[in-house]
């Protein structure tokens, strides 16, 4: 009898601690996770020649700024503020935001990478210089450049969705208000260009050869046609080409016109 209670209070004994030591595991891993989402975000910028302490928050000052970062943000908003501003971004944007405040500010980025949230570039107000490597979202975490207000110079590579999620939201480049002049790479699965008020120019390599992409002119006299003066393909894929408003000037043909399924509108 004294031999088996022994044996049933060493067993109830080595299930505590299996107990014990499985909920401490959770207990860990789950900090881990906790820490790896509540992480400080972890960069290497400099604002005016001075290193600027990692965070949330790279702010420029009220005056003419440059803002540097060598290697990726992640979580990070870039604000040049006020002046006009020279921001570089060398690595990648993690879902996180640059914007050139108020003045006419250049701003060059690398690869816009939404992971688990948008990622974005903002002139704001001014005559602002942007330039992006590409703009490659997806349907649920977007990818976008914005000119905002002012008259805009957009260079960026090609905008692009996530292959087999075709939805809007994924690379978008708006040129908001003001005389634009956006000039793209390949627009395809689901990207999308938007000239916005007034006579903007869009010039694009091509719009949807696979999937589907789609260019609008919007309000405005404006001019769609291909890079450096050339003629714009639309297709195969759903390729969309829409002047807009007002009597617009297009360069663009259909790429399969025996089973065209691109569509030219509003070109006069």
């Amino acid at each position: 009898m004294r031999a088996t209670s022994r044996m049933t209070r060493a067993a109830a004994h080595g299930l505590f601690a299996t107990s014990i030591i499985a909920t401490s595991l959770t207990a860990v891993a789950g900090h881990a996770v906790a820490l790896e989402r509540s992480a400080m975000p972890s960069h290497q910028c400099t604002v005016n020649g001075v290193a600027v302490a990692p965070g949330e928050h790279v702010r420029g000052t009220s005056r003419n700024d440059t803002i540097e970062c060598e290697n990726d943000i992640e979580n990070v908003t870039v604000w040049g503020g006020g002046g006009n501003d020279n921001i570089r971004v060398k690595g990648l944007i993690v879902d996180s935001q640059v914007l050139g405040g108020d003045g006419k500010d250049t701003i060059q980025t690398s690869h816009l990478f939404p992971r688990r949230g948008s990622a974005s570039v903002r002139g704001n107000a001014g005559d602002d210089v942007l330039i992006v490597a590409t703009v490659r979202g997806t349907s649920d975490n977007g990818a976008t450049v914005y000119g905002d207000m002012g008259d805009d110079r957009i260079t960026v590579g090609s905008i692009h969705g996530t292959p087999g999620e075709h939805a809007r939201g994924g690379g978008q480049v708006f040129g908001n208000d003001g005389v634009d002049r956006i000039r793209t790479g390949t627009v395809d699965f689901g990207g999308r260009v938007l000239g916005g008020s007034e006579n903007d120019l869009i010039e694009a390599k091509a719009v949807g050869p696979e999937a589907g992409g789609e260019i609008q002119g919007g309000p405005g006299r404006d001019v769609l046609r291909g890079t450096d003066n050339t003629v714009l393909s639309a297709g195969p894929g759903w390729g969309v080409v829409d002047g807009g408003l007002d009597i617009d000037e297009c360069k663009v043909v259909h790429a399969s016109p025996e089973r065209a399924r691109s569509t030219i509108a509003s070109c006069e």
